[in-house]
């Protein structure tokens, strides 16, 4: 009896073990599940805030014209670097180094007119942007051939998220708790609270060699774990980012359908001051034109390389026309800028002064052919014998005969991989940026003023944009619908 009582005291014990073990196991499995919920909502806080923060920079650039007049669209504004810039926490710097080169702050929330965003851990976004996008001071060229100069690396640290002609323009953090950095309150900062140090929020993964907090690198990497040297697993970075490309930019800019009738006012419009050139000579009845400038530059953002180039039928579109103003006996003042800012060089109809910005970013775009029979010299001009024409030989459409013609390259097409940098020499190369006969001509160094241009409807292989100068320097666009094609 009393071994009985003894055995089911045992039994008691067991199951209530049992019981307990049971309870235990529960409860760390509700736990572990509430933790993942927790994180499950902390990951949905920061994905939010990251896309409103990417969807407002690409806002803020293809708006930027508008509320920067006198300026293109393209432009992303500088971080917060500091919490003392006019406007105080939150405002983008107004200057932020030197140009063309990148900068890494605090996301300039008042600025692009948002909240105080912060991610899933609570602290606030960091925004790094490229040298080449950034808005004071500005790059050479802002145009879609822009590239960004930031990379951004998949959690191996060697894979790369873009590619070599579509680097990032900026990258967007979230900083997750700090892992071993001190983030000591900082004076201006009662909204985000912490301070402006990056290395203090943004991990320095030293097994892949990549440091977010480093700017002068230009390379981040995604959040990830890493081993050890004892094997064991630690968290390296827990950054979460997202970046946005040029082509995010200038992809959303052509959903504006305002953007692309500027771009052809653009080059409309510089035809017009090409044509207004020949109005100006030493008699009325000299209606000669300008050389081009030379395809081949030693900086195409330099206005004044864009100099017109003594016997050249083909190039770009000349800004400086000193070689022909002497061999017209033009009347153009010195120092000889056909495309100068303020337009006195070129009255036309419309306003030159709101298009100068246009073309002073987007001159790399544009080339020009000038006849032989319009180009310059100090002699009455004949009508058309040695003449360029346009779509000559497609059925249905008549030759024409044509003092000039202005093509505006339109953006590159599958396999014109165009070149990055502003001195890069493979700007020079016409193909590309022209497609047809267009490229053929413009490349040759042979063509003498009575080429055939190619005007045709914009598909996958084609989209160049020709306005012609006619024998009485009046400008058409050209019409591949019309007979002739620049009625």
């Amino acid at each position: 009896m009393k071994n009985h009582k003894k055995q089911s005291g045992y039994a008691l014990l067991i199951l209530m073990a049992l019981l307990t073990l049971a309870a235990a196991a529960l409860a760390a499995k509700t736990m572990s599940s509430n933790s993942g919920n927790s994180q499950f909502s902390r990951d949905k806080i920061t994905a939010a805030a990251l896309a409103q923060a990417k969807e407002a920079l690409i806002g803020y650039a293809i708006t930027y014209a508008e509320s920067h007049p006198g300026n293109v669209d393209g432009y992303l504004p500088c971080p917060d670097t500091s919490g003392v810039a006019l406007g105080g926490e939150g405002a983008a710097e107004g200057n932020c180094g030197a140009q063309d080169v990148s900068v890494i702050g605090r996301l300039p929330w008042k600025t692009l007119d948002l909240p105080a965003l912060r991610g899933g851990d609570s602290e606030c976004l960091w925004y790094a942007v490229s040298g080449t996008y950034k808005n004071n001071p500005k790059t050479g060229l802002m145009n879609w051939d822009t590239n960004g100069q930031l990379q951004v690396y998949a959690s191996d640290g060697i894979t790369l998220l873009t590619s070599t002609d579509n680097q990032a323009v900026a990258v967007i953090f979230a900083p997750g708790v700090a892992l071993g950095q001190s983030r000591p309150v900082a004076s201006g900062t009662s909204s985000c609270g912490g301070n402006y140090i990056a290395s203090n929020y943004l991990d320095n993964d030293t097994v892949h060699g990549i440091n977010n907090s480093d700017i002068s690198t230009g390379k981040f990497i995604q959040p990830h774990k890493d081993r050890d040297i004892n094997g064991n697993i630690i968290l390296t970075v827990n950054d979460q980012l997202v970046f946005i490309t040029k082509q995010d930019i200038w992809n959303a800019m052509q959903k504006r359908s305002d953007f692309l009738s500027t771009l052809t006012n653009m080059t409309q419009q510089v035809a017009l001051c090409v044509a207004g050139f020949g109005f100006n000579n030493n008699t009325t009845s000299n209606k000669s034109l300008p050389w081009p400038a030379q395809l081949p530059l030693n900086d195409y953002s330099a206005n004044t390389n864009y100099n017109d180039s003594d016997g050249l039928s083909v190039g770009r579109v000349p800004y400086k026309v000193n070689t022909a103003r002497g061999q017209n006996g033009n009347s153009i003042p010195y120092p000889y800028y056909l495309l100068q800012a303020d337009g006195s060089n070129c009255p036309v109809p419309g306003n030159w002064t709101s298009i100068y910005p246009w073309w002073n970013n987007w001159k790399d775009q544009l080339f020009y052919a000038v006849s032989q029979e319009y180009q310059p010299d100090n002699h009455p001009t004949n009508n058309c014998g040695t003449c360029v024409t346009v779509n000559k030989n497609t059925p249905g459409n008549a030759a024409s005969k044509y003092a000039a013609v202005v093509i505006f390259a339109n953006q590159a097409l599958s396999g014109q991989n165009r070149a990055s940098s502003l001195t890069d020499t493979q700007r020079g190369n016409v193909t590309k940026y022209l497609e047809g006969s267009n490229a053929t001509n413009i490349a040759s160094p042979h063509s003498n003023g009575n080429e055939d241009y190619q005007i045709s409807a914009t598909s996958t292989t084609f989209n160049d944009i020709i306005y012609c100068i006619k024998q009485d320097l009046s400008v058409v666009k050209g019409d591949v619908t019309q007979t002739p094609a620049c009625p």
